[in-house]
């Protein structure tokens, strides 16, 4: 493994769909347990207005009742407090998901982006397919990596111009210039459209692209173990990772 691939994640990488069932969660589930893995102190964020199931997907190891809502309305936490609050993987990533009784607000994000600077953990958000909702700017606030999710289908790939131009809308060139494209295959039988034209169409609006390879176990739709992986999955997601890295150091490695 490169010394690029042993990089920690930023502090704050923003993991958003193209479309409905792109992949984010699962994604934003492969980047925490790969810097979960290696030994990073890293939580899962549920980001989507009112609740996803990053939990349900990930938490193969602790599948807490309580979630955000309740930890933004405790207050200050102790650490051992606060981890109650978290779900967990078996590869060691903790996960605040929303339960889902109230929509989500910009005082909640700005209390948990706090909570989790101070405890000096990076935190991977799962926006779901929406970048736009007010309750977002303290997490848009600053310069994080973004990385946007596609399925590979020729579809999802003309839907990729709303959400391109969603995030140069919200936050201009400089937000294009730090997203990291990551194409998801999710059909057994390959690859069903040429990647490489999808390089030559984006080149030079993006940070980059990336792929990640159809997996039998993602594809069964049960709780995600991420030692059970095929090694080109998780060695995907160590791509994603060390390109978040870079956009977060400001290395202009685009397509």
């Amino acid at each position: 493994m490169t010394d690029q691939l042993l990089q920690a994640l930023p502090v704050s990488t923003l993991v958003l769909g193209a479309c409905g069932g792109a992949g984010a969660t699962t994604t934003t589930l492969g980047l925490a347990n790969t810097a979960a893995a290696r030994g990073g102190a890293v939580v899962a964020v549920d980001a989507t207005p009112a609740g996803g199931d990053v939990a349900e997907r990930g938490a193969d190891a602790v599948l807490s009742v309580s979630g955000l809502e309740q930890l933004v309305a405790a207050g200050p936490v102790a650490d051992d407090v606060f981890d109650g609050y978290c779900s967990r993987t078996s590869a060691g990533t903790r996960i605040l998901n929303r339960i889902g009784n109230q929509t989500a607000s910009e005082r909640e994000f700005h209390t948990v982006t706090g909570t989790l600077r101070a405890r000096g953990v990076s935190a991977v958000h799962d926006l779901g397919h929406r970048l736009r909702a007010a309750y977002l700017a303290p997490l848009l606030a600053t310069p994080s990596p973004i990385v946007l999710v596609v399925p590979c289908r020729a579809d999802a790939f003309n839907r990729l111009r709303s959400a391109l131009q969603s995030i140069g809308d919200t936050l201009g060139e400089p937000g294009l210039a730090r997203t990291v494209v990551t194409v998801s295959n999710q059909d057994a039988t390959g690859w069903q459209v040429d990647v490489d034209l999808l390089r030559e169409y984006l080149g030079g609006q993006v940070w980059g692209i990336e792929t990640i390879p159809y997996d039998e176990h993602l594809g069964m739709g049960i709780v995600i173990e991420h030692s059970k992986l095929a090694p080109d999955t998780r060695a995907a997601y160590e791509r994603v990772s060390a390109a978040a890295s870079a956009v977060a150091e400001g290395r202009p490695e685009r397509v």
